[in-house]
């Protein structure tokens, strides 16, 4: 079970809004539950039995955080444009801007700026950041043992994230660190165990090759069948859908013609998408460049966790159809 994560509850009445959160803050923290893989409240160590979510469990934000200690800020009454210029020249000696900055009054975090507020909200003459900032809320707040997919699901939603660890703010996780390598490795094990329910629909549906080979368009159907052939020279006992892509396991779930089947196609473009990101992250490319890009990223996310419950469901009956 996830640990509780903690906001303050800004009350309504006079003061400012830094004074306000402090006042929230000292009367207690809210607790913030969100799903997990779908658990809810289950045993912890239920979870584990299922090694997809034990992958997932491991991989948790605060490897991707930027710690606390390592965090541009900037304070409640300081100008907005002279936050914004200081941002704009690279922060100093650490020579980088960043699109959010933590808000920071008496050593405590209150809020978050954010910088690209240049772009489409410009500040007044005079305004303080206390004005613009984004106060503390269940939204901004995320667990520290909360998993890399939790925030993978909701990245374009809230694109940034506070980490609680304990009582306290222990980092920052951004739409931008999407590209580090636990990132990628939540994503090819996302993609991974997708692909390996696809294998086991099909061999629980077609027991022999030549069950499945038919739905394989013809180039990808000769290409299997000559490794196939290799193998069966060289005496190796190896299954003949591990010579499978994932483009070819799509084809033959696609292909089907049965009651309840991917015909027609329907699924085509998110295994596109899916392909496009397995590719991406295998070779080490870039697949958030943009906003944009990250509002893609949290489709495929859902579409892959979708269709990885409609393959688990296969082969089709008694109402599990994959397309429902």
């Amino acid at each position: 079970m996830a640990t509780p994560v903690v906001a303050p509850t800004v009350a309504a009445g006079s003061g400012s809004s830094v004074e306000k959160i402090r006042g929230a803050r000292s009367a207690g923290w809210a607790t913030v539950a969100g799903k997990r893989l779908g658990m809810g409240a289950e045993d912890p160590m239920r979870r584990y039995a299922d090694p997809f979510e034990a992958l997932h469990a491991g991989l948790t934000v605060e490897l991707i955080q930027t710690p606390r200690g390592d965090l541009e800020t900037c304070g409640p009454q300081e100008k907005a444009a002279d936050v914004l210029d200081r941002n704009k020249a690279g922060n100093g000696a650490r020579g980088e801007t960043y699109d959010y900055l933590p808000v920071v009054d008496s050593n405590e975090i209150v809020g978050l700026f954010r910088t690209t507020c240049r772009d489409k909200n410009p500040p007044t003459e005079g305004q303080i950041v206390e004005t613009l900032m984004d106060p503390l809320s269940p939204r901004n707040l995320i667990g520290s043992d909360g998993t890399i997919l939790d925030f993978l699901r909701e990245v374009d939603d809230k694109p940034y994230r506070l980490v609680v660890s304990g009582n306290g703010i222990s980092g920052l996780v951004t739409w931008s660190d999407l590209q580090k390598l636990p990132v990628r490795t939540a994503l090819f094990g996302l993609i991974t165990g997708l692909e390996l329910e696809m294998t086991h629909a099909i061999r629980r549906s077609y027991p022999q090759a030549d069950d499945w080979l038919r739905y394989l368009p013809h180039r990808a159907k000769k290409r299997v069948k000559s490794l196939i052939s290799k193998a069966a020279k060289n005496d190796s006992a190896v299954d003949s859908l591990l010579f499978t892509m994932f483009w070819d396991k799509a084809s033959i779930l696609r292909g089907v013609d049965c009651p309840g089947s991917w015909a027609r196609s329907e699924h085509e473009e998110e295994f596109k998408t899916i392909r496009q990101l397995r590719n991406a992250v295998a070779h080490a490319r870039d697949y958030v460049a943009s906003r944009e890009d990250v509002r893609q990223l949290q489709g495929t996310i859902h579409s892959l966790l979708s269709l990885r419950d409609k393959v688990a469901a296969w082969p089709p009956g008694d109402g599990n159809e994959m397309g429902a």
